[in-house]
């Protein structure tokens, strides 16, 4: 089966994504965070639309949850592989710079650039 991952899938622009992989035949693994509501939704619109995926939960910031349920998924889908991967999750932190802390900028960069090398094949091993 050619799967998709999709970053941030959950909601907005990754979510049409999601949509629009579904309905090109892949099957789509839906990674979010935090807010499985709307993971769910659009887990609902891809099957609705004669697709298929599953929900991928983890942080994309965070190096050892990415490992362990990218290595957990593969070990499961042995015949199956990541084809296409999207990453779209990011975050701002809505704050002039000289107000931003330490922390705020971590985690901007943690998510919006780490991730970018972290959810890859190579960086999941």
């Amino acid at each position: 089966m050619k799967c998709a991952l999709v970053t941030g899938g959950s909601r907005g622009i990754g979510r049409a994504i999601c949509i629009k992989l579904g309905s090109l035949g892949y099957h789509i693994l839906i990674n979010f965070r935090s807010n499985v509501t709307e993971a769910e939704q659009t887990l609902a619109f891809i099957k609705n639309n004669n697709g298929s995926g599953e929900l991928l939960p983890f942080d994309v910031s965070n190096k050892k949850e990415i490992s362990e349920k990218l290595n957990s998924w593969i070990e499961i889908h042995k015949e199956d592989h990541i084809e296409v991967l999207v990453n779209n999750a990011g975050i701002k932190e809505d704050v002039l710079m000289m107000w931003m802390k330490d922390e705020q900028w971590e985690n901007v960069l943690r998510t919006n650039l780490d991730s970018f090398f972290l959810c890859n094949p190579t960086g999941f091993e």
